[in-house]
């Protein structure tokens, strides 16, 4: 009977995932990556993942599924609530990504590889979203934008974009051991995450 390669496969991905979370995804190559994962076979990467862009796919498809759970479900929570609670919106965008910044290794990784991703210059923004897929942030943006009707959408757009970076780089600078002298416990710093983005969208719009 024929080995499972799938252990192989896992280990890669494992590997993959510890390697572009602390450098980045340009920063490493396949054969690094190989090397760490102990194949000795050189074409083990390109057997089961073909290229780099299909290996970071391939480790996306396993890694966002519970934040996309998690986001939905926060979402159909939302939805529920007042038209002018603006903060159960705001959650949808940065509770999952805060939770797992506080959880286990492995999840904290996970927010590393994302932020690296987000910061890397070698992907287009159009590049990004083939990789990453459907996240529901397109929905969440859509309550957010209903609530907020009165905000012109150029201004909105933005607010978003800024908050979105300081939050994942907040959660990835958590994940990643936190500042010298932690102020938070988890859950604070949670809460008050999800505070800081709802403040950004909510400031008052200069006349």
């Amino acid at each position: 009977m024929p080995r499972s390669s799938e252990p192989a496969r896992r280990q890669l991905l494992d590997t993959a995932l510890r390697l572009f979370a602390a450098r980045g995804v340009a920063a490493v190559s396949l054969r690094e990556i190989r090397l760490a994962a102990k194949q000795r076979n050189a074409g083990a990467l390109h057997y089961h993942f073909g290229s780099k862009e299909g290996l970071l796919r391939a480790l996306l498809e396993r890694e966002l599924p519970p934040l996309v759970a998690r986001r939905r479900a926060l979402l159909a929570e939302a939805a529920t609530t007042a038209q002018s609670n603006l903060r159960a919106v705001a959650a949808i965008f940065v509770l999952p990504f805060a939770e797992m910044a506080t959880g286990t290794e492995h999840e904290r990784s996970v927010v590393l590889l994302l932020n690296q991703i987000h910061d890397d210059v070698s992907l287009s923004f159009t590049q990004i979203i083939d990789l990453v897929g459907d996240t529901a942030i397109g929905e969440a943006a859509t309550l957010l934008r209903a609530r907020m009707r009165g905000l012109p959408d150029g201004i909105l757009a933005e607010r978003l974009a800024v908050a979105n970076s300081i939050f994942l780089h907040a959660a990835a600078t958590r994940a990643q051991g936190g500042s010298r002298e932690q102020r938070l416990d988890d859950r604070a710093f949670r809460d008050n995450l999800v505070d800081m983005f709802h403040g950004t969208l909510i400031a008052p719009v200069a006349p």
